[in-house]
């Protein structure tokens, strides 16, 4: 559990965008001017073009040319939206979070699109955010990398002669890759852990009193249809349970419980897509045949609050 909620930790310490925008992207130019070309750093282009730029937090310079004029724009930076939405959400520290954004970079952007307008008497160009809600299109035979988080999780365990333990805590971390066998249908293989953590927020704990802690770590494989913006899932899981009852210092005549078990269920999740890659959704988790420490039918579950990324490679 200690190296779980170190990995979470240290997550939790890394920004929204730092892991999922790449240092280029690329910007739509278009301009009103006819038989126009672009300068974009050291290179020329015939508009409208794609330009691959580099994120920073300085100006972009651009250059117009069309007939036999030559104007220069300039296009100020800013701080993506989405990235400080993403990190509210993602993490609890936003502020922390903010700080890599801007350190690496990759929070900034020049917009989705820029248009050159050859009537406008100031030289800064219009910088367009797209508002368009397209969904993404997965090609067959495509692969998606996923990395989640399940941000708030509930237990109900039953681990060895310790009756019924329900409880419920934050924070987990999950890796899974994704195979597209049709455009909208994928199968997906899925690792992780949850635990039982106590606040939202990632910070260190000391207790001296009677802590419960409940932890899984589970593997899953699931087929799943993608429609639009929605994703359902269903499958098997394999599920490692632990349940550990610290008795704190106050009650140092009683020795500190770790019971473990072992359990084959079934599988079932449900995404909703708010980004390109960003996804929040739900995953439950039932088990219903113990194999350890014994082999007998047991009912045990988890079901968390998710929040993913699909990365496309």
């Amino acid at each position: 559990m200690k190296k779980l909620l170190i990995a979470v930790l240290l997550l939790c310490l890394t920004s929204c965008a730092t892991i999922t925008n790449s240092r280029t992207y690329p910007l739509r130019v278009s301009t009103n001017a006819k038989n126009a070309s672009v300068k974009v750093y050291d290179s020329v282009y015939k508009l409208p073009t794609e330009v691959k730029v580099t994120r920073s937090n300085k100006p972009l310079q651009v250059t117009l040319t069309y007939d036999t004029i030559a104007r220069d724009y300039t296009v100020k930076s800013k701080i993506m939206s989405k990235t400080s939405l993403d990190n509210i959400i993602f993490f609890g520290f936003y502020p922390e979070a903010l700080l890599v954004d801007i350190l690496t970079k990759k929070g900034y952007y020049y917009g989705d699109e820029l248009f050159l307008n050859i009537y406008d008497t100031l030289p800064e160009a219009k910088r367009i955010i797209s508002s368009r809600k397209k969904h993404t299109a997965y090609e067959e035979n495509s692969f998606n990398i996923n990395i989640s988080i399940p941000y708030a999780n509930i237990f109900l365990l039953q681990p060895e002669s310790e009756g019924i333990k329900k409880g419920a805590g934050f924070f987990g971390l999950t890796l899974g890759a994704e195979y597209f066998y049709k455009k909208n249908k994928y199968v997906k293989l899925n690792a992780g852990g949850i635990v039982s953590f106590p606040i939202p927020f990632p910070v260190p704990l000391i207790n001296d009193g009677e802590v419960e802690t409940l932890v899984s770590l589970y593997s899953t494989l699931t087929d799943n249809y993608q429609l639009n913006r929605f994703s359902l899932g269903y499958g098997l899981s394999y599920s490692f349970y632990r349940y550990d009852h610290d008795f704190g210092d106050d009650n140092y005549n009683q020795k500190d419980k770790s019971v473990k078990g072992h359990g084959i269920g079934l599988s079932f999740n449900t995404y909703y897509r708010v980004g390109k890659r960003f996804n929040i959704g739900f995953v439950y988790n039932p088990t219903f045949i113990s194999i350890y420490p014994q082999t007998e039918l047991l009912y045990q579950h988890t079901i968390s609050f998710d929040l993913l990324w699909r990365i496309q490679i």
